[in-house]
């Protein structure tokens, strides 16, 4: 009798593991989350007030984003601050903090004179006093000198908000 040809073994299938209890709760948590957002998001669409919210803190980024004067950038923050606010509290955040605004390549520029100035004629002071001074906020201002410091023009001293600057 002939032999019947025997197909080749394939490699067994590599066992799977098992998910522990900490990490199906941790998924669980993360599918709440997830319905509560979409629920909240739900709320927020409905509610004609907070689409008019949403629709002003549009205008304010806009707005934001043309401004030139350092007092009005500062009443637009503001505002933009107000605005954010009211819709986190009704639960409604697009899933962002703070927007990003997007800056030109001059105003990156006058910024960065600006700092590394202010940073020769006060050496050792901290982030929020530089900001202070200049009058704009340390999320504005922390890019620029982080690139300043790369470029080796700015050193650091400290941590974190006891950071003080001093001009190379």
């Amino acid at each position: 009798m002939a032999k019947k040809k025997q197909a080749p073994k394939a490699a067994p299938a590599p066992r799977r593991e098992r998910r522990g209890i900490d990490q199906r709760i941790a998924d669980l948590e993360a599918k709440i989350a997830a319905i509560r957002a979409r629920e909240a998001e739900k709320r927020a669409k409905a509610d004609p007030a907070l689409r008019h919210v949403k629709a002003a803190l549009r205008s304010v980024e806009k707005a934001l984003g043309a401004a030139k004067e350092a007092s009005l950038r500062n009443g637009l923050d503001e505002a933009r601050a107000a605005l954010s606010a009211v819709l986190s509290a009704k639960g409604s955040d697009d899933g962002r903090s703070e927007p990003r605004v997007r800056r030109s390549a001059s105003e990156f520029g006058d910024l960065a004179d600006a700092l590394l100035n202010y940073v020769r004629g006060n050496p050792g002071q901290r982030g929020e006093q530089i900001a202070a001074a200049l009058a704009t906020d340390t999320k504005t201002m922390r890019p620029v000198m982080k690139r300043l410091i790369g470029d080796g023009k700015v050193t650091t001293e400290g941590q974190r908000r006891g950071m003080t600057y001093t001009a190379v």
